[in-house]
């Protein structure tokens, strides 16, 4: 994944990753996102989430089916930061979405733990939402390594 042009152009630095099947996951520092043609470049689903200091998630999620959606991990903390409320969604709604997207990538997502994962604010760091998210879905990423 380190390879992708979109990757390679963006300001991140790989730090960690794992697999799950033909699933990756890719913990990226110091910030700054993938730029969006990933979704070309892979032919595959993308779901990009942006930890902003450890307070809540931005997530992106796009498929090649044109399947998309947005929403905020930890909203009560990213309304504290003034994001706005258009991204942060229903959560209803965006479960919904996140569902759909997740069975079209071929996942098996459990949609109660998908909203649970939606509404839950950080406690302590933003960064486990991310897991817990990721497992809502469906993934299975089993330990990954540290990159040099």
């Amino acid at each position: 994944m380190t390879e992708l042009v979109a990757l390679r152009s963006s300001p991140c630095i790989a730090v960690w990753w794992a697999r799950d099947n033909g699933w990756q996951i890719l913990q990226a520092l110091p910030g700054g996102d993938p730029d969006s043609s990933i979704v070309g470049e892979t032919a595959a689903p993308v779901l990009v989430c942006h930890v902003v200091d450890s307070d809540f998630v931005t997530v992106q999620a796009a498929s090649p089916g044109g399947l998309s959606w947005q929403s905020v991990l930890s909203p009560v903390m990213a309304r504290g930061y003034g994001f706005p409320e258009e991204w942060i969604g229903d959560p209803d709604e965006v479960a919904g979405q996140a569902v759909a997207w997740a069975r079209e990538a071929g996942l098996d997502p459990t949609p109660t733990e998908v909203r649970a994962a939606l509404v839950a604010e950080c406690d302590p760091l933003a960064e486990s939402l991310v897991f817990q998210l990721a497992q809502a879905l469906g993934f299975r990423f089993d330990d990954g390594a540290d990159l040099p």
